[in-house]
């Protein structure tokens, strides 16, 4: 899909002084897109300078607006010498890419240099227009919208959640390159921090197709890491969840009743004039809640590959609701949610990167489990490929896979990945929530007296009535009688009839139904182990020894310091593994609750030799 990218800068503020003979700088902007470069006029002898350029235009296809970013450049003119650089500015152009985004951005950036950090700020505008393309071999996703939030956005809902979506780029390091010995320290940080934009775009397009491929408009959870592999290269991985959304609309309303007023997301601000200072910042309005009779329209499945025109979040399925009393049209809407579904099992990886759910997706909790792995970044055979870097995430998805399935769980919730790097040592890991995981909740409308109603945040299935909340997602999801592992067990405080363990350990937020007593506080574990100073195929083992015992100790410290503070349970538990040259570091950091639906902690047991030093006794 072909477009144009139109650019037009109008003004900067507080820049920095470049001439100490006039305490002031002669500023102007190089604008830079692929291979094309364009500069605005010298504005002498200001520190707020008002270019109010014309527009400068480039034409691009659309895997480039997601793969390359805008560079805007400012610089100090001088005569006889170099230009001295200011600092610089990236702007991503992919929020512009969607369907139903708004067609313009503009506003002050700051200017970032390397070596002295923010420099002032420029006022930029950018436009794109993009042409209607409907080649299925395109390389570009343009449509696909990414959400760091591990929930589903406000405003919207899921038709679908198709499942996890990873990708990985490699390239080299300009720090280790030839041209090092004759770059500057400003130039050696531009060419890294120009490179780390370009292949966040490269991989963020790469995530897209895959979505696009399974049908998804979008990506939560989105979780992107850089790890700086040395002379190995830069490695840049994503992982996230594919899902299918759209937004919630208004219900037909009759002659005599208003409608509710719902307005754009964004609003475009207007352009500053020429010869006059723009705005401090670009105008906008966010949308009103909903009320609460607004229903989502549901239409039949797409289960096709969807083109750049069909991909956005303004795009849901046509067709009409009929009244939310009746009983036929619930069963109606339920069965066409349904069908858009896929299930886990088809699933290859049944991870999510999503943290938070709505009442009726999570089933039952089985625990935190999670895989780690040793390598060294010197036995890989091609390290300009990512084959071998797959290889050690399949490894250790595979494992959590099978720790899953021995809590007789079908899905991973809370999911995440991270490395640490120490010379030629990587450590990988991965940590998530087993769970029994139902991705259509609507079947319980079917079976159950469940109303269905609708939030300005998404679909939220609720019982009849509002003050009820569910314990089942306590209950342990194996069997009782052959447990994988040593556990204390006893019946649910609050139902009576399931099972529940003694203490539960989760990567999640808590569900919204969940029985919980009290606040939440915060706990937190350190353990440091030594390591002697080796190499090779000995460093790693030592590390892979220790590894084990480590994350041993640091449960044993959050299980003691939950009953001290009375606590039975830990949600977002996060576990970070640091390795140095003699030294090696665990955190682990979490949110401790109190389940009504869990046995109280028992007393905190205090054990140790007793001094009967004669001068200890006389001190008390």
């Amino acid at each position: 899909m072909p477009g144009k990218l139109k650019v037009r800068i109008v003004a900067g503020r507080d820049l920095p002084i470049m001439d100490r003979a006039s305490d002031l700088t002669d500023a102007f902007v190089e604008v830079k897109f692929g291979a094309t470069n364009y500069k605005t006029d010298v504005q002498k002898k200001s520190l707020n300078p008002q270019w109010n350029s014309d527009w400068f235009k480039f034409e691009v296809d659309d895997e480039d607006l997601q793969d390359e970013p805008l560079q805007i450049r400012v610089l100090d003119h001088d005569t006889y010498s170099a230009h001295d650089v200011i600092g610089k500015v990236y702007i991503d152009i992919d929020p512009l890419l969607s369907k139903d985004s708004a067609s313009v951005m503009q506003g002050w950036f700051p200017i970032y240099d390397t070596m002295h950090g923010i420099r002032g700020s420029v006022y930029v505008v950018v436009k794109v227009d993009l042409f209607i393309d409907t080649n299925r071999f395109r390389q570009s996703s343009c449509g696909v919208q990414f959400f760091c939030s591990p929930s589903i956005p406000y405003g919207m809902y899921p038709v679908a959640i198709l499942g996890f979506v990873e990708e990985l780029v490699v390239n080299d390091d300009p720090e280790y390159q030839w041209i090092d010995k004759i770059r500057t320290p400003r130039a050696s940080n531009e060419a890294r921090q120009s490179l780390f934009s370009k292949l966040s775009g490269e991989l963020q397009r790469k995530i897209g197709l895959k979505v696009l491929e399974m049908g998804g408009n979008a990506v939560i959870g989105y979780r992107q890491c850089f790890d700086l592999e040395g002379e190995s290269g830069i490695v840049v991985r994503a992982i996230g969840t594919a899902a299918h959304l759209a937004r919630l609309q208004p219900p037909p309303v009759s002659p005599h009743q208003s409608p509710p007023v719902i307005k754009d997301a964004v609003k475009e601000a207007p352009v500053p004039e020429e010869g006059t200072a723009p705005p401090p910042s670009p105008t906008k309005l966010f949308s009103s809640p909903l009320p609460k009779d607004v229903v989502p329209p549901i239409g039949p499945a797409e289960r096709v590959r969807r083109q750049s025109s069909d991909s956005d979040l303004s795009t849901t399925p046509k067709g009409s609701v009929g009244s939310s009393g009746s009983s036929g049209g619930k069963a109606t809407i339920i069965q066409k949610l349904m069908s858009q579904q896929p299930s886990l099992d088809v699933m290859e990886y049944p991870f999510f990167t999503l943290r938070s759910f709505q009442p009726g997706y999570l089933q039952s909790l089985g625990g935190v489990v999670s895989a780690r792995s040793v390598k060294l970044l010197d036995r890989i055979h091609n390290p300009d490929e990512p084959e071998t870097r797959d290889a050690w995430w399949i490894e250790l998805r595979q494992e959590i896979r099978s720790h899953a399935h021995a809590l007789g769980c079908n899905a991973v919730v809370g999911y995440s990945e991270s490395t640490s790097i120490c010379d030629e040592l990587i450590v990988l890991s991965a940590a998530g929530t087993a769970a029994l995981l139902n991705l259509r909740p609507e079947e319980a409308i079917l079976n159950k007296e469940i109303d269905f109603l609708t939030c300005c945040v998404c679909c939220v299935f609720r019982t009849s009535d509002e003050g009820a909340m569910s314990c089942s997602p306590c209950h342990i999801p194996y069997d009782r009688i052959n447990t994988p592992f040593p556990i204390t067990l006893e019946n649910c405080a609050v139902c009576r009839h399931g099972k529940v363990p003694d203490v539960l350990f989760t990567t999640i937020e808590p569900p919204g139904d969940l029985p919980v007593t009290g606040h939440g506080c915060l706990i937190q574990a350190r353990v440091c182990r030594g390591k002697r100073k080796l190499q090779g195929e000995a460093n790693a083992a030592a590390v892979s020894d220790v590894l084990p015992f480590m994350e041993y100790e640091l449960h044993r410290q959050l299980m003691h310091k939950l009953k001290a503070k009375s606590m039975n349970s830990l949600f977002g538990l996060n576990v970070e593994i640091s390795v140095g040259e003699t030294l090696i570091i665990g955190i682990a950091t979490a949110t401790a609750a109190f389940l009504s639906a869990l046995p109280p902690p028992g007393p905190l047991k205090i054990t140790g030799k007793v001094c009967t030093c004669p001068h200890v006794h006389s001190f008390f």
